[in-house]
């Protein structure tokens, strides 16, 4: 796969994200994520010009995120660091979150608010490499209380009803 003038190879592909496929790619020395955006409300130029956008709006806010490395405009594509950690929804569903998880989370929802926007708060998006949280999306949202980690967010990542619910209908793969 090609980024710019750079390729990559595909190690292997990412669950499918509502925004976009993702793989995790190498270099031949160092492994990424590529992202090539779709869209389905928005067109895929512009879901890629987002994706820069919220980067540095995250970045900005402080919120621990993996490096934007490239974007391709003519393809659609991002490619950033790679965290190799676990991803918190897994995380969940075998053992459940200690409380320094937790209180990393709602670090980032403060972040995220003061920002004025919403991160995707779903489980999926997370991973936890050596005690820190990394917000592994670059998805925002504008901020809402509706959508924020309170209200709707947080009911994820324990074992809730929404949670439980959410595994009856799609099981333990998730979007990635």
């Amino acid at each position: 796969m090609r980024v710019n003038d750079r390729e990559y190879t595909v190690i292997r592909p990412l669950p499918e994200g509502k925004t976009g496929l993702s793989w995790i790619v190498t270099d031949g020395q160092k492994q990424y994520v590529l992202k090539e955006s779709y869209g389905d409300l928005i067109t895929p130029e512009e879901q890629t010009r987002r994706q820069k956008l919220n980067y540095h709006q995250l970045e900005k806010a402080g919120i621990r995120i993996p490096a934007l490395v490239d974007v391709d405009y003519a393809r659609n594509r991002i490619l950033k660091e790679y965290i190799d950690g676990d991803n918190v929804f897994e995380l969940v569903l075998r053992r459940g979150l200690n409380d320094s998880i937790v209180l990393q989370l709602y670090d980032m929802s403060e972040k995220a608010e003061s920002a004025g926007c919403n991160i995707d708060y779903f489980p999926t998006n997370f991973v936890l490499k050596d005690g820190q949280l990394w917000y592994v999306d670059y998805d925002t949202d504008p901020y809402t209380e509706e959508w924020n980690l309170e209200n709707w967010g947080i009911r994820y990542w324990s074992r809730t009803p929404e949670l439980e619910l959410y595994l009856r209908e799609y099981g333990t793969e998730f979007a990635g």
